[in-house]
């Protein structure tokens, strides 16, 4: 068991963008690890004060359902196994010592995965932080069409609360959330990264070759990650599809005005045929 590992690959946002059937149908090979639950948040834990309010959670609720999964399916349980879980479970969590101990199950000829779309949220000094602790990994960042991204994260957390929304005050309420912003904010977030990572490093996917052809997106993942190619069993399944939920006009109508500027660098940064198929 090698404590001391890292991620060799991090898909880094965004968040309702395709970043658990990554997460998924990476999964399915041989040489890759990914960890026990989706989406580690170390870095954004360190950098946001938002989500150091729920990441601890997060955490404890992915273990759990890890533990439960591992008991339902292996008979008899892997007691080596259990206490790792158990390890990550317990404090001090969420520092740099856990993070790499949450790697230290993966072969020596596996690469290793972190699939957490808010890292493409944190600031300038995060990603600096990131790039000295993680200087040979390889990034992948999703990029959606922002009013779909919108949409499906606004009606995600409204399924979310312990009830929908049923007045004005509700929907306006869930339009404030500051997440709802930063989560897919190209605008500023993409810059951030895109100074300090070259094409080498930082690989940028349009949303819609999930559909279009995933087979083609998961080719370019594997030359950005030195990967030889495989085959994807589950590459056109639907992972986490959002629940349908009618949204009032001027629910619809605000999130067209916040994704206005994000569709204009879009189109301007990567240019009309990475939006058209993003």
């Amino acid at each position: 068991m090698n404590q001391g590992r890292k991620p060799d690959i991090l898909c880094i946002g965004a968040q309702k963008a395709g970043t658990s059937w990554l997460h998924v149908t990476l999964a399915t090979r041989e040489d890759i690890w990914v960890p026990p639950f989706k989406e580690m948040h170390f870095f954004d834990h360190k950098f946001i004060a938002e989500c150091r309010r729920w990441a601890p959670w997060h955490v404890k609720k992915g273990l759990k359902m890890a533990r439960e999964q591992h008991l339902a399916q292996v008979l008899p349980p892997d007691e080596t196994y259990l206490r790792y879980l158990d390890r990550l479970e317990t404090r001090p969590i969420l520092n740099g010592t856990w993070y790499k101990y949450i790697f230290s199950r993966a072969a020596d000829n596996q690469k290793c995965l972190d699939v957490t779309p808010e890292y493409s949220c944190i600031s300038d000094e995060g990603v600096d932080f990131f790039k000295r602790f993680l200087p040979h990994s390889k990034l992948i960042y999703i990029i959606r069409n922002p009013l779909d991204r919108l949409m499906s994260q606004f009606r995600m957390n409204a399924h979310r609360r312990s009830s929908l929304p049923s007045s004005q005050d509700d929907w306006r309420a869930l339009l404030e959330m500051p997440a709802l912003q930063t989560r897919g904010d190209y605008l500023n977030n993409v810059p951030r990264w895109d100074k300090r990572f070259t094409e080498e490093k930082l690989l940028y996917l349009p949303y819609g070759q999930i559909t279009k052809d995933p087979q083609g997106m998961l080719r370019k993942i594997e030359n950005h990650c030195d990967l030889p190619s495989a085959k994807y069993p589950r590459a056109k399944e639907k992972v986490h599809r959002t629940k349908p939920l009618q949204l009032p006009d001027y629910v619809i109508e605000r999130l067209e005005e916040l994704a206005a500027p994000q569709i204009q660098f879009i189109r301007e940064y990567f240019g009309e045929d990475f939006y058209t198929d993003s």
